[in-house]
């Protein structure tokens, strides 16, 4: 019968595990899906949570164990984080950082890619674009397979301009800030 240093084996389906991971000695062994079938598994199938049964076929007498060693899988996924909005608005003037976007739980991880692996410093300015966040299991340490995107838009209405830097005025005329000549007229 094949052995294992652990009967019950903890993945994460982030790295897509697959039945060759499980560890077992020899690594040759044969795995089941059940304790009675007859149809091994590839090395290549996908793991999920559930028992996993190993036995070993000799290469020369062709005979397979007796007794068939089983393994228990769990195969982690904290969830993926959520947001009310999938596009989230932000003034420069605020000076807006990767904290602030709405999410939850708070605590996402964030990144600047669909694929990328360092994650953002929450003290990060954002500028527009798209930022991904996952969740990552404080007792397993295994992250989100799935990650949340958000649509980031940093707005800035520019700076007002004026064709004269100094502009003079007669007290006569009793000016008002209304008075002083900008575009857009609207500034404030």
């Amino acid at each position: 019968t094949p052995t294992t240093t652990s009967a019950t084996q903890d993945f994460c389906l982030e790295d897509t595990p697959t039945v060759a991971d499980i560890a077992v000695t020899p690594a040759t062994a044969v795995w089941y899906s059940s304790a009675t079938s007859t149809t091994p598994l590839l090395a290549t199938d996908a793991l999920a949570d559930g028992n996993y049964y190993a036995t070993i076929i000799d290469a020369v007498t062709g005979c397979e164990s007796a007794t068939r060693l089983v393994v228990a899988v769990n195969v982690n996924d904290p969830g993926t984080p959520t947001t009310t909005s999938a596009t989230q608005d932000f003034c420069l003037e605020d000076a807006p950082t990767v904290a602030d976007i709405a999410v939850s739980p708070a605590t996402a991880v964030w990144y600047s890619s669909a694929t990328s692996t360092t994650p953002l410093l929450a003290t990060d300015a954002l500028a527009d674009g798209n930022y991904y966040a996952t969740i990552i299991d404080a007792v397993t340490g295994c992250e989100s397979a799935t990650r949340l995107v958000v649509a980031v838009n940093v707005n800035d209405p520019g700076t007002p301009t004026t064709t004269s830097a100094t502009q003079d005025f007669c007290l006569e005329d009793a000016p008002t800030v209304a008075d002083i000549a900008v575009t857009p007229a609207t500034a404030v």
